[in-house]
């Protein structure tokens, strides 16, 4: 039996290292690795399920094409033929801009966005800026501390303290989890501050709820009261803070009162927990939905703007920690400088129906006319489905990248099988938690070579003759992408990260209090920002309020996006705590009707009394025959990185019996 070397692709904090065993070239287990210095031996259902989808009785293994509306088995020679016939047509007649390249999260490996490299080379195309994850909150921590760093999650075991602001690692990152609970042992307090009682909020030594949206109105409370009693760190601020001065003018504008009602939480409360943010050093660990609001961006701005006034970013039990880009500015990401052939024009997701339907419709655009989709199932994923379906079908040619028919990969005209992460050869890391780079084997083969994304476009190059592309073989290109690290180890190779366990992470953010603004400081004021458009300083912008039920849609302990729900064959579930159930005589497992103005989704309803009023929690991810809540979504951008906002919708509960 061989152990062969992999780690989890998905999108999530962890990516956690695994040990795949192989016998008679057939998986028989995945297992964490418990020497892996992050993982420790612990995996998630979600992580096993990868091999769940491998052997998948409906996964695809043909190339498709629609044919009068039906799907007709292509060969992949047929498939690439097809590609390179449109995709020269397009750039001929319309320009490369014609042709819409769009990925998101779907795999975390490095060579899965191949795709990216291919349209740099064939000259550009459209492509989304922002996106549905976590834009807003990495656009603040880049104006306020010129990158995006993180502790290593074992320094909470310095902490007096720890906030888990808007986050459920109990559900979403179990190692962070797992280090919570060690370190509340250990002597830390553990403060969970969240809309919805989480089972992380259930650990908690003090929970506090908070209104939806309202996160920065509490962060700007706190800084408040931590100004009027002093307990600023004056040193600190003077030595490695830029704009505290103005934020204090502004803060003074501020009623404690207004900001109490904002985000219903007591004069009380925060004094309580001002008291134990200021016990040095504590730390803060923030989630991404408090971030998918219409004032996100200003929301982590402000919370960011706590650790610099009370002097705790840059030392250990301390710090501010929403995600942690190690290796994105080291690795070279594009070692054949495919950039330099592009020509692109971009458009905020947040907007991509009315970028669709502007360039088909406006004479003076460039009209979209081709559209490639890999690592995505955005007719699931996005706000505002219907409007999006009508979009997407106005274009001309559609292609779709996957292993299942899914919701996307309906609405286009080919299809592309592709393969499962434990067939490819590659490499990946996380920029959020788990500071490891670790190198997939390909544990199996494919059933065709061509299903793996870079043999593919590889192949599509060959045929549209682009002599810039580097035919080289998969090995060679992952090497070329790991030479940086050699500034950290001499001897790097795919085989020594194999091997070994490979970090180049500090696990104290911001140690040296080098912060790579332009200021060389901490910015609460950003002329960055300023240049923006924005304000320079973190503002608090109260969020549209309705007399009706806001829908938010979070990630359970089992699913993440729609990877996972294909197999379901109930309705989706919606969640609403007792006193609303009773108050609309609504039974616990009743089939109600979800209506906003935009669309109607039955749902059954689970009675959850960890839910606040006026709330519906359902999770991300459902399909669109089980009623995706993403059709009664409106959408939006966020204040600033071009953030999807989807918790600022409002719907009507609507009994059938």
């Amino acid at each position: 039996m061989r152990i062969l070397s992999h780690g989890c692709t998905l999108d999530c904090f962890d990516c956690c290292k695994f040990n795949v065993y192989v016998k008679d070239d057939k998986i028989i287990k995945i297992e964490g690795d418990k020497n892996h210095p992050y993982t420790r031996g612990m995996i998630c259902k979600k992580g096993r399920a990868h091999v769940t989808r491998l052997n998948h009785k409906d996964r695809i293994y043909q190339p498709l094409l629609k044919v009068n509306g039906e799907w007709k088995e292509i060969s992949f020679e047929e498939a690439i033929s097809i590609m390179a016939e449109k995709l020269n047509y397009y750039k001929v007649n319309y320009s490369s801009q014609s042709v819409m390249y769009y990925e998101q999260y779907g795999n975390g490996s490095v060579l899965k966005s191949i795709g990216e490299i291919f349209f740099n080379f064939y000259g550009g195309g459209s492509r989304g800026k922002g996106g549905p994850c976590w834009s807003a909150g990495i656009k603040a921590q880049k104006y306020d501390f010129g990158y995006v760093k993180g502790h290593a999650i074992e320094d909470m075991l310095n902490s007096k303290s720890i906030f888990v602001w808007g986050k459920n690692p109990a559900y979403t990152t179990i190692h962070t989890m797992q280090m919570i609970n060690k370190a509340k042992k250990n002597g830390s307090i553990i403060v969970v501050i969240d809309p919805i009682k989480t089972s992380t909020a259930d650990k908690a030594d003090l929970y506090v709820q908070i209104k939806p949206g309202t996160d920065g109105a509490l962060a700007m409370a706190m800084a408040k009261i931590i100004i009027e009693k002093n307990l600023c760190d004056k040193k600190y601020i003077k030595s490695y803070v830029k704009g505290f001065d103005e934020y204090r003018k502004y803060l003074d504008t501020l009623d404690i009162n207004y900001l109490l009602d904002e985000c219903g939480v007591t004069l009380d409360m925060v004094e309580k927990i001002v008291n134990l943010y200021t016990n040095k050093y504590s730390c803060i660990h923030i989630g991404t939905g408090m971030q998918k609001y219409t004032n996100g961006g200003n929301t982590i701005r402000a919370i960011n703007a706590l650790g610099a006034i009370t002097g705790q970013i840059g030392f250990s039990g301390g710090g501010i920690n929403y995600a942690n880009m190690v290796y994105p500015k080291v690795l070279n990401l594009d070692p054949y400088n495919s950039s330099k052939y592009c020509d692109s024009r971009e458009f905020y997701v947040s907007e991509i129906s009315e970028f669709i339907n502007e360039t088909i419709d406006n004479k003076q655009q460039i009209p979209l006319k081709m559209a490639i989709i890999t690592k995505s199932n955005l007719l699931n994923q996005l706000p505002n489905l219907n409007q999006l379906e009508k979009a997407i079908s106005r274009i001309e040619f559609k292609v779709c990248f996957d292993m299942f028919m899914t919701d996307t990969a309906k609405a286009c005209d080919l299809f592309i099988p592709c393969t499962n992460t434990l067939e490819s050869e590659d490499i990946v890391f996380s920029s959020m938690t788990n500071p490891y780079i670790t190198y997939n084997e390909k544990a199996v083969e494919p059933k065709c070579k061509l299903m793996d994304e870079y043999y593919f476009f590889r192949e599509l190059a060959k045929k549209m003759n682009i002599k810039e592309y580097p035919y080289v073989s998969k090995r060679e290109y992952l090497n070329q992408i790991i030479k940086p690290l050699s500034q950290f180890y001499k001897d790097i190779s795919l085989e020594k990260i194999k091997q070994d366990f490979i970090t180049i992470h500090n696990p104290i953010a911001w140690e040296g209090k080098n912060f790579e603004t332009d200021s060389k400081k901490f910015e609460l004021y950003s002329n960055e920002a300023k240049n923006d458009g924005l304000s320079p300083i973190p503002k608090y912008y109260s969020i549209k309020q309705e007399n009706r039920f806001r829908i938010l849609t979070n990630h359970s302990s089992e699913t993440l996006f729609s990877q996972h729900f294909m197999d379901k064959k109930c309705i989706s579930k919606a969640y609403i705590n007792y006193k609303m159930a009773n108050m609309l005589n609504i039974e616990n497992n009743e089939v109600v009707s979800l209506r906003s103005k935009y669309a109607k989704i039955d749902v059954e309803i689970n009675i959850d009394n960890s839910i606040s009023d006026y709330i519906i929690k359902m999770y991300a991810g459902w399909w669109k025959k089980h009623g995706n809540p993403n059709f009664l979504i409106e959408g939006g951008t966020s204040d600033m990185g071009g953030q999807v906002v989807y918790n600022e919708t409002f719907v009507d509960i609507i009994k059938q019996k």
